[in-house]
């Protein structure tokens, strides 16, 4: 009896261990999963939609996530496919997983009270949209999934009209982010670009992505590029321009 007993512990103690080690290659895997998420962001709110039976596990940083995500403590971190290309390039023992979660809008983020700005900003989107920069620039900084970091274009700007304070969060490549020492990425090119149209010199103020509401709030800054994804319940607090980006919200998981 008590070796009867033995063998089916071990039977259920190497089912448990497959269980544990079992290779994610589907999102349907990830229901009961350990979830890496950054909080609040929009991979957060569409991962405890899809998944709410999952366990998360919440971080401030994407690199952070990932490191988890290969040392096998989480089993996936569900964010921006943009972002998570930029990861896997730098870790050959991650991948992306080919169906995605859900899709995302991505959008500038202004006051509730600046109305004036918003619409200008908008103008200023749709004529990038139609003379085809937005596009050109999704294919230099994402579609491309580049080896060698893209420069900014020099654009002259005679900054007529005054200039405007732009908050950024510069820890997401290749939307915001570090590169020797220097802020770079599609919002940073994008800022440039509107404050040609604008008229308007763009200080740009690099802060926690955390502050970049409470920031807009109080008017220390006029408007935020920083891989702002459009939520219901950031509508409440502050407005969005038309999107400028329509990104995948996708799951990196182990190899």
């Amino acid at each position: 009896m008590r070796k009867i007993i033995s063998i089916l512990f071990l039977v259920l103690v190497l089912v448990a261990c497959s269980k544990e080690n079992e290779k994610i290659n589907e999102t349907a895997q990830l229901k009961n999963k350990k979830i890496a998420v950054l909080t609040g962001s929009a991979g957060d709110i569409a991962a405890r939609k899809v998944f709410p039976n999952a366990k998360y596990f919440d971080f401030i940083a994407s690199a952070d996530a990932a490191y988890n995500v290969k040392i096998g403590k989480i089993d996936a971190f569900i964010f921006d496919k943009s972002v998570l290309v930029s990861l896997t390039k730098k870790d050959n023992y991650l991948k992306i997983l080919s169906d995605p979660v859900a899709n995302v809008e991505i959008a500038i983020a202004l006051s509730k009270e600046n109305n004036s700005l918003l619409n200008e900003i908008n103008n200023a989107l749709e004529e990038l949209r139609n003379d085809g920069s937005l596009e050109a620039m999704k294919e230099k900084w994402i579609d491309s999934q580049y080896k060698t970091v893209p420069e900014l274009p020099v654009i002259q700007n005679d900054s007529k009209n005054g200039k405007l304070k732009m908050g950024t969060c510069a820890t997401v490549e290749p939307i915001t982010f570090l590169y020797n020492n220097k802020i770079t990425g599609f919002d940073i090119e994008l800022s440039l670009k509107l404050g040609k149209i604008l008229g308007k010199k763009i200080e740009i103020i690099d802060m926690n992505f955390e502050s970049l509401i409470s920031a807009l709030k109080s008017g220390k800054i006029d408007f935020a590029l920083s891989n702002f994804n459009v939520t219901e319940e950031r509508k409440q607090y502050i407005n969005f321009s038309s999107a400028y980006l329509i990104n995948d919200i996708s799951a990196l998981v182990k190899k």
